[in-house]
């Protein structure tokens, strides 16, 4: 995979559900996260303890039995300072307890779009966001100077043709 700006950051999801978490690890794989999964509170912060890897972002749903986002919340805020939160959750925001809804660094409702999860990402890391006018105004100065490299190189064989001829012409006619 190429390396991104992404790249050097560590996600880690936290959601009961399964296939919510693997969608989120397969769309911000491919974006250059890396990325972790836990299926609960508990879980996530041992994969932040004991995983190895340090953690930047925790993508925390709410509703998660046992050990839920609240909770989770707490000890995260307690054991892991720097590690900022991302509340995912389908809970309504008024059902959700104040130091859950007012802990977190950004609250998105599900279903959350991947364009709105990265940006939320980007902020709460304080990561520039790429405007994506910014990005295609990059591709297409790279595209302007590969057509302006090409025309150069053309016409450079062109004027080493022009010469050798002319060379070879001369030396040759005597």
């Amino acid at each position: 995979m190429e390396a991104t700006a992404n790249s050097e950051y560590t996600v880690l999801v936290v959601d009961d559900d399964v296939a919510l978490s693997h969608f989120f690890r397969e769309a911000l794989s491919g974006l250059g996260f890396n990325v972790l999964t836990s299926n609960s509170g508990l879980k996530g912060l041992n994969t932040i303890r004991y995983g190895g890897s340090k953690v930047d972002v925790v993508l925390l749903d709410y509703g998660m039995p046992q050990f839920d986002g609240s909770q989770t919340l707490e000890y995260l805020k307690n054991q892991f300072p720097n590690v900022k939160t991302i509340g995912v959750t389908g809970v309504d925001s008024a059902q959700l307890p104040d130091a859950y809804r007012n802990g977190v660094e950004s609250l998105l409702p599900k279903p959350v779009t991947i364009s709105d999860l990265v940006g939320s990402i980007h902020s709460v890391l304080g990561v520039a966001v790429q405007s994506e006018r910014e990005a295609a105004k990059r591709k297409t100065d790279w595209i302007r100077f590969g057509l302006w490299y090409a025309l150069l190189v053309f016409s450079s064989y062109v004027f080493l043709r022009i010469l050798y001829q002319v060379a070879s012409e001369t030396l040759f006619s005597r």
